[in-house]
């Protein structure tokens, strides 16, 4: 269990944030609106986030950390609190301007209120995204010195989860009348991002020359399409090779034995030597017994040196 499970409520994380930005260029009338529904649809992603929240940190708890090559995607735990962050502050940095002065008794006042909370909500989740930033950034700093993390598409979420700390870090200190300190952090972030995009980029390229990802049997492609071979559709590299074993030893000529076989005598019941003093139809009869027992035998024998 990773954060991925978060994956289908960032549609909605993402709803408030443009309707943050969105209300700014429209009408009053209208912004009232779209922010009541950014902040209803925000709510809903958020919730949705902080339940799967739970079950990640109670597996964080009681297993061990996801593979190296999943464990990039503990990041995506920083992306609800970042974009809820962003939403909040930025929509109610619009509200004091679009109420009406009648909108929940006292317009002025509400605007100014919802402000308020506003600010200080997104101040306290800020908290919240930079601890989770912190534990998955501790994650990665054993196979990182230890230089065994293979290349997966989950790398990409070094990148799109910290783009919403960034941007929620630009938005408490705006919250915070333009604070310079957490202006400075959200600007080292931003220059962090962009060698950190090229490096991810330049890591894709390479897996895919390598044959890392986009290869058949390889990361997210091991059953995609269901490329599984069935007898149908041909065999995978062992069974190709057993079935090639199989040919050689089926081409190869009868084991026949340097060691010269006893003489044969009436008690004999080998393929070597038949009994003569029996009549021609029980000798044929014994001597195809033999042979089929022998033939079954070979094959028995092939069978098991074909045992992986």
């Amino acid at each position: 269990m990773t954060p991925v499970w978060i994956f289908p409520a960032y549609p909605l994380l993402i709803v408030g944030p443009h309707a943050g930005n969105l209300a700014k260029k429209t009408v009053a009338e209208r912004s009232l609106e779209i922010i009541v529904g950014g902040v209803v649809l925000q709510g809903i992603g958020f919730m949705v986030s902080l339940m799967i929240y739970a079950a990640f940190l109670y597996r964080l708890m009681t297993q061990k950390l996801p593979r190296e090559s999943l464990r990039p995607g503990m990041f995506i735990s920083v992306g609800p609190s970042g974009f809820t962050i962003s939403g909040l502050i930025t929509m109610g940095q619009t509200l004091p301007s679009c109420v009406p002065d009648s909108f929940m008794g006292d317009g002025k006042l509400a605007g100014q209120v919802s402000k308020i909370l506003a600010n200080w909500a997104g101040l306290w989740l800020w908290g919240l995204a930079l601890w989770f930033f912190f534990v998955s950034v501790g994650a990665h700093a054993s196979p990182a010195t230890r230089r065994r993390m293979d290349f997966a598409m989950t790398w990409y979420s070094f990148i799109f989860p910290n783009t919403a700390l960034t941007t929620a870090t630009f938005s408490v200190a705006q919250a915070l009348d333009n604070n310079r300190p957490i202006n400075i952090v959200g600007c080292v972030l931003t220059v962090g991002l962009i060698p950190l995009w090229l490096f991810v980029a330049y890591m894709q390229v390479r897996a895919v020359l390598t044959r890392q990802i986009l290869w058949p049997q390889k990361q997210e492609d091991r059953d995609e399409g269901g490329f599984k071979e069935t007898p149908q559709h041909g065999q995978t590299r062992d069974e190709r090779r057993r079935e090639r074993v199989v040919e050689q030893l089926d081409n190869e000529e009868p084991y026949r034995s340097a060691i010269p076989g006893p003489a044969p005598t009436p008690f004999m019941r080998t393929p070597f030597a038949s009994n003569t003093n029996l009549p021609a139809q029980i000798q044929a009869e014994q001597q195809a017994q033999m042979s089929e027992r022998l033939s079954k035998g070979l094959h028995r024998r092939k069978t098991d040196l074909l045992m992986p």
